[in-house]
C-alpha cells in the first residue's frame, strides 16, 4: 500500500473514531421509544428502530464511545504492565523464570475462556472487561518486549552503561526503553485492535461487556432477532465495529512490517 493510500486510511479512522467519540454529545436520550419494534427505516428515523422501539440511529451515535474507551484503557494498562515484565524476563534473578511460568500458562489459556470465567466469576461491567483484556495481553506484550529487548541489552552502550555503574532500573529506562519506542507502539496498535474484538465479541455472546445494552457489540446481538424486519438493526453496529477495525488493522500491519524489517 503506498504513502498515500495509508494518509487516506488514517484519515478515515481519524474520522470514524472522531464521530464515535462525539457522538454522545448529540444524542439527548438514546433509550428513548420512539415507534413500535423492529419498524423500517422511514423519515425521521434513516435506521430504523430496534426491538424495543429505540432509534437505532441514535444509539449508534451513543454506543461506540464505552467500546473505545475500554478497549483503550485495557491497551494501556496491558502494554504498561507487558512491558515491566517482558524487561524484568531478560535478567536472570529467580523471579524472573517465576514470572516466565507464569506468563507461559496464560500464554496456553484461550482468551474466551478467560473472558467467560472472570465474567461468570466478577460479573459483567467495564472494570471486568478491562481486567480480562489486561490478562489476554499481558503475556504477549511481555514475550515480545522480551524479544526486542535483548539485542538492545547485548549493545555496546548497554554494556558500557554497565560497566560504569548504573544500575539495571536505570539502564532500563535511560538506554533500553527508548530504542524500544516504535515497535512497542506499533505492537500496542495490534493490542488495541484484539482488546476491541474482545469486548465486541463479549457482546455477541450476550455477556453485556460495558453492564448495558447501549453498545455496539450488544446492538448486534440484541437486533439478531429482527433481522428480517429491520436489518439495521444489528447490521449498522456491525459496520461501524468493521469501520474501525479493519483500517486499523492494516495501518496497523504495515506499521509493524516497517518496524520490524
Amino acid at each position: 500500500m503506498s504513502t498515500i493510500g495509508d494518509r487516506m486510511l488514517l484519515g478515515f479512522l481519524v474520522l470514524i473514531v472522531i464521530a464515535t467519540v462525539t457522538g454522545p454529545l448529540l444524542v439527548a436520550d438514546a433509550a428513548a421509544t420512539v415507534g413500535a419494534g423492529y419498524s423500517a427505516a422511514s423519515p425521521g428515523l434513516p435506521l430504523g428502530t430496534d426491538g424495543l422501539g429505540r432509534d437505532v440511529w441514535t444509539r449508534l451515535l451513543a454506543g461506540g464511545s464505552g467500546l473505545l474507551l475500554v478497549a483503550l484503557v485495557s491497551t494501556v494498562a496491558a502494554v504498561v504492565i507487558g512491558v515491566a515484565f517482558g524487561l524484568v524476563l531478560t535478567t536472570r534473578r529467580p523471579a524472573a523464570k517465576a514470572l516466565g511460568i507464569v506468563l507461559n500458562l496464560l500464554l496456553v489459556i484461550p482468551s474466551m475462556l478467560t473472558m467467560m470465567v472472570l465474567v461468570f466469576g466478577l460479573g459483567s461491567g467495564v472494570s471486568t472487561m478491562v481486567l480480562i483484556m489486561a490478562v489476554a495481553s499481558v503475556p504477549f506484550v511481555a514475550r515480545f518486549t522480551r524479544s526486542i529487548a535483548i539485542p538492545v541489552i547485548a549493545s555496546e552502550y548497554v554494556l558500557a552503561a554497565r560497566a560504569g555503574g548504573d544500575s539495571w532500573p536505570v539502564i532500563f529506562v535511560r538506554e533500553v526503553l527508548p530504542n524500544l519506542g516504535p515497535p512497542i507502539l506499533a505492537d500496542a496498535g495490534a493490542r488495541f485492535i484484539g482488546s476491541l474484538y474482545l469486548v465486541a465479541a463479549a457482546g455477541f455472546l450476550g455477556f453485556s461487556p460495558l453492564g448495558s445494552d447501549n453498545d455496539w457489540a450488544t446492538m448486534v446481538q440484541s437486533g439478531l432477532e429482527g433481522l428480517t424486519l429491520n436489518p439495521w438493526a444489528s447490521l449498522a453496529p456491525a459496520l461501524a465495529i468493521a469501520g474501525i477495525t479493519i483500517p486499523a488493522n492494516l495501518l496497523v500491519d504495515r506499521a509493524m512490517r516497517r518496524t520490524l524489517r
